[in-house]
């Protein structure tokens, strides 16, 4: 008997919403931003020469198993799109080549990854992109450079 009576008084209401309920409009979900606001690969994060010798590095391994095209395919871009560039770097790292899997060196990797950047029509800079972890990590892939 005394359950009934504690659960009545316990605030849980199962009421109709107050008139003013209905002129409210539900809130808005929150937009997600853009990696393209962050900084990104269409900052000039490589330099011609870093991407050049990531050119060697394709032709003398990467081109045993991938057209230039494996890089540049829609989805390839798609599957990258914003992702970090550490993401695809590692992915690289540990994967490549085939049948050797982890035997480039972090320079090899970073260069190669740079090469796709200039396939893709992404601007050089100044500075080589870093081979560390925390640098690599800095930057968002984003394919297209906004004008």
């Amino acid at each position: 008997m005394l359950a009934p009576l504690l659960w009545a008084g316990s605030g849980c209401r199962a009421s109709a919403p107050g008139p003013d309920a209905a002129d409210e409009a539900p809130a808005p979900s929150p937009q997600r931003p853009s990696k393209a606001d962050e900084p990104n690969t269409t900052h000039g994060i490589y330099t011609v020469e870093q991407a050049d010798r990531g050119h060697a590095v394709y032709g003398a391994i990467c081109s045993e198993c991938h057209v230039l095209d494996d890089w540049t395919a829609p989805a390839f871009l798609d599957r990258w799109e914003e992702a970090s560039v550490f993401r695809l770097w590692y992915w690289i790292y540990e994967r490549m080549p085939h049948g050797r899997p982890g035997s480039l060196t972090r320079q090899q990797v970073t260069d190669a990854l740079t090469y796709i950047l200039r396939l893709n029509g992404l601007p050089p800079g100044e500075t080589e992109l870093a081979t560390d972890d925390d640098t690599l990590d800095d930057y968002w892939i984003i394919w297209k450079v906004q004008e």
